[in-house]
């Protein structure tokens, strides 16, 4: 099995084992996110998030769609498809996002921890 085609898996199974899809079965949901980077920190912030399998060649996308997050400081997006992405639902908790970002070294190797709270109803 390909990286992307695992990463698929495990944002599914994140998103069905946490009940995630509101009655449109869209996957918008707060959680609380933890995120470590080459240069940088962050903990327990609350961010509102939305995931989709919907886009042409997706294997899974997960977007922060709030939060004061500087993007030179903190990525924001992550595709499935990107071949050193790594998704992984731990423990039937959280999703751990895994990457190195190639194009800006104030990132660099980081890791994602999201821990989900609540739906977003609609």
């Amino acid at each position: 099995m390909t990286q992307q085609s695992e990463n698929t898996q495990q944002l599914s199974d994140f998103v069905s084992a946490h009940n995630l899809r509101n009655r449109h079965s869209v996957t918008h949901f707060n959680a609380l996110v933890n995120i470590t980077t080459a240069q940088n920190k962050l903990v327990n912030e609350p961010i509102q998030i939305m995931i989709s399998f919907e886009n042409f060649d997706s294997h899974g996308q997960v977007v922060f769609m709030t939060g004061d997050l500087d993007p030179l400081l903190y990525p924001t997006v992550f595709e499935g498809k990107w071949p050193t992405t790594r998704f992984e639902h731990i423990d039937g908790e959280f999703l751990k996002i895994s990457d190195f970002h190639t194009r800006n070294a104030a990132i660099g190797h980081y890791n994602v921890k999201i821990t989900p709270l609540d739906r977003v109803t609609g």
